[in-house]
């Protein structure tokens, strides 16, 4: 029982290794291509966050960046100076400012998208193997991490 529990852990921790790994590839990537296009990697994920069909207001990108408003205020300036984004007031609600992409702005994610897509280290796996590490990671990601003290009390 405990070299099962031993072998588990350790293929835990080798799964844990390997999703760092990608974490790394994809960060070295993202870190190019967004110099590439003038950005910061936080300015390219506040891009990345706006659909081109959607127009977020601004404390609905804040809570999708998990960020105070005021960060993305800041972002949003940035964004906005560089022709890549736009705000307005809400014609449905006027103390509500929303955000658009401008067509440089999607221009821009469409490259971020395309580097992405064609030089990310999953790029080569077949379409079958990306829905299921979708799946997997999808799975991995909605499960709730036990805390410490969880995990104290499990092991008492």
């Amino acid at each position: 029982m405990a070299e099962h529990a031993d072998t588990e852990q350790s293929l835990v921790y080798d799964v844990l290794d390997l999703v760092f790994a990608v974490a790394e590839q994809t960060n070295a990537l993202l870190a190019d291509t967004v110099g590439d296009l003038g950005l910061t990697a936080v300015m390219a994920n506040t891009l990345w966050k706006i659909e081109p069909s959607a127009t977020p207001s601004m404390r609905q990108l804040a809570a999708e960046l998990g960020c105070d408003p005021s960060t993305v205020t800041f972002l949003a300036d940035r964004l906005q100076d560089k022709g890549l984004i736009t705000r307005e007031v809400d014609p449905a609600n006027r103390r509500v400012k929303i955000v658009t992409l401008t067509e440089r702005g999607l221009e821009v994610r469409r490259q971020l998208a395309t580097a992405m897509r064609t030089r990310s280290s999953i790029a080569h796996l077949s379409p079958t193997e990306l829905r299921q590490l979708s799946r997997l990671l999808t799975k991995a990601a909605r499960a709730k991490p036990e805390s410490g003290a969880d995990q104290s009390r499990r092991t008492r």
